[in-house]
């Protein structure tokens, strides 16, 4: 089972599109309208979190986590027809939709199945391992979806919709939990109310979940800017003469021959291939490696140390703007190392009935969390640059994390640990 899981983590990374993403929609679109885009996708997994958690719950969880997989390559191949902000709208719409389906559901369903097999508490470790096999896929394919991009930019999409449609068809293969997968499971509707009322709105979720949408909303929102600000920085520099980038050429142009793709020259949107690999193998290490981390640190140690070098890395750039490299990389990593730890923390806190609801709610929680920011962001990058735009974040971080701190603890309950070990 976990080899197929493995597998189809590695067919749903979508590395092609992940270094020109935010290049592509700025062909279109202003700095506002981009992120305004990001605001209404953060809105829709907000409004879709919760229903969709609970009919994963109710209906089924490896079907749901089928439908997801089939929406976001709906989306990838819709990204082939958009040319106005409508048209944009729509497909950011289908790709909400599939993201809500798969967050909470796919940490529920795991989690259960491991339950009934290794034990729960394997839950981070197997989910580490399955962001590293994501990011190890991801490493691979972002440097060929750079190269795809300047031959033309459609063709990562169409590169990432594939695997992704095929992924479905794994997941299928997937075992089912009997329990949630007759619609007997999961909570009635007052009853999954009142679930989330006990377990997100009151102690000891509730501190938690607010600092890390916090922690996860500030590294998200910089992500949106990576591209734009990776290509400020580089202007100057002679991107295939760079080795990784020029070997990587090479070898493509070699291998393809007569395609057109064979001869793109290098761009900056070229040298991002490398950029997003790099980052796919730092984000593979750090998730693999991350219920080491936690037995070494805790939770509460991996929470403030990556808050700390969050907030230093995003500051830097404006004394020093190739320093924002820092700032992507930490961007990047925040969520590859913390998820792992984070959604087994929810779980230990979490029955078994709405489990899917629960952790949905939290996802839903990230991202309302992310709107403002990603709002804030898209202003100070059209106002000052895409390199203003994570000082302007980590200047909201300081002040908005400051107070929470105060307010209440993450940790109200005196647990400083995730993983089964510390919910015992």
């Amino acid at each position: 089972m976990l080899r197929r899981y493995y597998l189809f983590r590695a067919m749903a990374a979508v590395g092609f599109i992940a270094p020109v993403f935010a290049l592509f929609v700025l062909r279109d679109l202003s700095y506002a309208a981009y992120g305004a885009l990001s605001a209404l996708y953060s809105l829709l997994l907000v409004g879709g979190e919760v229903p969709t958690g609970y009919v994963a719950d109710r209906l089924g969880r490896r079907d749901t986590l089928v439908a997801s997989k089939v929406a976001l390559a709906a989306s990838l191949f819709g990204f082939l027809a958009v040319d106005s902000f409508g048209s944009y709208l729509v497909v950011y719409v289908v790709w909400g939709v599939g993201m809500a389906l798969t967050s909470g559901t796919g940490s529920a369903w795991l989690y259960e199945v491991l339950e009934s097999t290794v034990g729960g508490e394997e839950f981070t470790r197997v989910r580490g391992r399955g962001n590293a096999v994501a990011r190890w896929s991801a490493a691979v394919t972002t440097i060929l979806g750079s190269i795809l991009y300047t031959a033309d930019p459609r063709y990562p999409f169409i590169a990432a919709g594939t695997p992704m449609l095929a992924g479905a068809g794994v997941v299928a293969t997937l075992p089912r939990i009997e329990q949630f997968e007759t619609g007997a499971g999961g909570p009635e509707p007052r009853e999954a109310v009142a679930l989330l009322r006990d377990r997100i709105a009151r102690p000891p979720l509730r501190s938690f979940v607010l600092f890390v949408a916090l922690l996860f909303a500030i590294a998200g929102a910089g992500n949106q800017y990576i591209q734009p600000a990776a290509v400020a920085v580089a202007d100057d520099v002679a991107i295939e003469g760079l080795p990784l980038v020029g070997g990587a050429l090479d070898t493509v142009r070699g291998a393809l021959g007569s395609v057109a793709v064979a001869d793109v020259d290098a761009t900056a949107a070229t040298g991002l291939g490398p950029l997003y690999a790099s980052f796919a193998v730092v984000g593979a290490g750090l998730s693999y490696y991350a219920d080491r981390v936690e037995r070494a640190v805790g939770l509460r140690g991996a929470l403030v140390g990556v808050a700390a070098v969050l907030t230093v890395t995003f500051l830097a750039p404006l004394a020093v703007p190739v320093a924002a490299v820092a700032a992507f990389y930490a961007s990047q990593g925040v969520a590859h190392l913390l998820r792992p730890m984070v959604e087994a923390h929810v779980n230990d806190h979490t029955g078994d009935a709405g489990r899917a609801t629960v952790l949905s709610a939290v996802s839903m929680v990230l991202g309302l969390a992310r709107t403002p920011f990603v709002v804030l962001a898209g202003l100070a990058a059209g106002a000052w640059g895409p390199v203003a735009a994570f000082g302007a974040l980590a200047g909201l971080f300081v002040a908005l994390a400051v107070p929470l701190a105060l307010l209440g603890s993450p940790f109200a309950s005196g647990q400083s640990e995730s993983g089964a070990a510390a919910a015992q």
